[in-house]
C-alpha cells in the first residue's frame, strides 16, 4: 500500500490513522472577532438567503481553527442537519430565536468540500452560498466550501501560466449523429506554438457532468501548477460525457442509443471522439501519447473501454473503481501478460482508505493484476478519504506528472 503524502500534517495523520475521527458538530454563533476567510461569503440583499430577516452569512470559514458555520433561514423547519462529502458525520444543526438554524463543522484537513442541506426529510441547497457543485440522480447539486491552508496550494490558483477552457460541439456517428459536448483543457502557450501534444482523456462519475472536472475537480488549475513547476509534461486533457444522450445545452434532451452491439462509449471514442480531437487539436496522434483515465462511473468506464484497446491507449488510469475476478471478465488482456506489458506504458489503481463502496472491488482488482503479472504502479490510498472530490483531485495530482515519461 502506498500512502500519498502532502495531505496530513503530522499531528492529523495521528488521528486519521489511529481511531475514528471525532469532529464536533457544535452549533454556535460566530464570533464577531473571528476573522472570516471571504470564500462562500452570504448573498446579497435581497437575494436567496435574506428571507425578510436580513442577509445570512454562509458558510463563514475560520481559517484559524479549520472549521466553517453554516446559516439557514427556515423558522418553521423542525429539524435541519448539513450532510455531505465532509467527515463521513452528519451534523444537526440549532435553531435560534430569529429562525436561523446553524451549526460549526470542523476541524477539517484544509480542502474543498461538499455539504447540503437536509430540511424536514428534504434535501436543500444553502441559498447564500453561490459556489455550487453541479450533479444529479444519486448524486445531486450540493455547496461547495474551501478550508485553505497549504495542503490545498497544488490545487488554487497561482500567479502562474494558464491553459484554456474550450467548449466543443460535435455530432456522433455512432449515436446517430446525436449532439455531443467535449470540454478541452489545452496547456499554456498552446496558442502561440506550433507544437504537438500528448492528451489524457478524463472521465467523470455518476451524477457528473462534463464540465465536473473543471468546475468541481479544478483540473485546469492543477495541471497550471504542475507544468509551472515542472512536474508533468504539458498535455491536453478531454472531457466527454458519459451517458449515452445529448450534450449538455446542445438542445432537448433525450436518450440516444449506439446502433448494433458493443458498448455504446467504446464505440464512440474510436468512432467519434479520438477523431474529432486528433482532427481539431495538434495532438501527437499514437496510443504512447494517448492516456485514458476516470473516477468512479468513469474508472469502469476506462477498464472497459481501455483493458479491450491497449493499442489505442497505452497509459490508463483508474480511480475509485474496482472488478472482481477482472481476469475473467476481461480474459484477452490478462491473456499474455507479457503481450499486455509490451502495450501499457503505465497503468494505475487508486482509492480512498475509507471508501465502502468501491474499496474491495479496488483492491481486488490491484491484487488480479498482481497475481497475473500485469505491471502497474503501485497501489493508491488516499488516507482518511471516502469516495469523494478528494479524493480525485489528490490524485489527479499524483498521477499527472507520471504520464508520457
Amino acid at each position: 500500500m502506498n500512502l500519498t503524502p502532502g495531505r496530513f500534517s503530522p499531528n492529523i495523520v495521528a488521528v486519521l490513522l489511529g481511531v475514528a475521527c471525532t469532529l464536533s458538530a457544535v452549533a454556535q454563533n460566530a464570533s464577531p472577532a473571528a476573522t472570516p476567510v471571504a470564500r462562500g461569503l452570504g448573498a446579497p440583499a435581497g437575494r436567496g438567503g435574506r428571507g425578510g430577516g436580513g442577509a445570512i452569512n454562509s458558510p463563514e470559514v475560520n481559517a484559524a481553527d479549520h472549521t466553517f458555520t453554516v446559516r439557514f433561514r427556515a423558522p418553521n423547519a423542525q429539524v435541519v442537519t448539513v450532510i455531505g462529502e465532509l467527515d463521513g458525520k452528519e451534523h444537526p444543526m440549532t435553531k435560534a430565536d430569529n429562525g436561523v438554524w446553524t451549526a460549526t463543522i470542523g476541524p477539517l484537513v484544509p480542502d474543498t468540500y461538499n455539504y447540503q442541506l437536509r430540511v424536514d426529510g428534504i434535501i436543500a441547497m444553502d441559498p447564500a452560498n453561490p459556489s455550487v457543485k453541479l450533479g444529479f440522480g444519486a448524486f445531486p447539486p450540493a455547496n461547495l466550501v474551501e478550508i485553505p491552508g497549504p495542503e490545498t496550494a497544488f490545487q488554487d490558483t497561482r500567479d502562474v501560466p494558464h491553459g484554456s477552457i474550450r467548449l466543443e460541439t460535435y455530432h456522433a456517428k455512432a449515436l446517430g449523429g446525436a449532439a455531443r459536448t467535449l470540454w478541452i483543457y489545452t496547456p499554456p502557450g498552446y496558442d502561440g506554438n506550433a507544437e504537438r501534444y500528448p492528451v489524457f482523456y478524463l472521465l467523470h462519475g455518476s451524477g457528473n457532468t462534463d464540465s465536473s472536472w473543471f468546475l468541481t475537480g479544478r483540473e485546469n488549475t492543477i495541471l497550471d501548477n504542475l507544468i509551472a513547476d515542472g512536474k508533468a509534461k504539458p498535455m491536453i486533457l478531454v472531457n466527454p460525457l458519459g451517458y449515452a444522450r445529448t450534450g449538455i445545452g446542445t438542445g432537448a434532451d433525450q436518450t440516444v442509443n449506439a446502433a448494433g452491439g458493443g458498448f455504446w462509449f467504446e464505440k464512440e471514442f474510436l468512432q467519434d471522439i479520438i477523431p474529432y480531437v486528433d482532427g481539431k487539436f495538434r495532438t501527437v496522434a499514437d496510443a504512447d501519447h494517448r492516456a485514458l483515465g476516470g473516477l468512479s462511473m468513469g474508472g469502469g468506464h476506462t477498464i472497459q473501454i481501455g483493458f479491450p484497446n491497449t493499442d489505442t491507449f497505452h497509459s490508463l488510469v483508474i480511480m475509485s473503481y474496482g472488478v472482481n475476478n477482472a481476469d475473467r471478465t476481461y480474459p484477452a488482456f490478462f491473456a499474455d501478460p507479457a503481450e499486455t506489458n509490451k502495450k501499457l506504458k503505465f497503468l494505475w489503481v487508486g482509492v480512498g482508505s475509507d471508501d465502502t463502496l468501491v474499496g474491495a472491488s479496488a483492491r481486488a482488482l490491484d491484487a488480479t493484476l498482481t497475481a497475473k503479472g500485469i505491471n502497474h504502479a503501485p497501489f493508491w490510498v488516499l488516507p482518511g478519504a471516502r469516495h469523494e472530490w478528494v479524493v480525485w483531485r489528490y490524485a489527479l495530482r499524483d498521477v499527472a506528472p507520471q504520464l508520457f515519461r
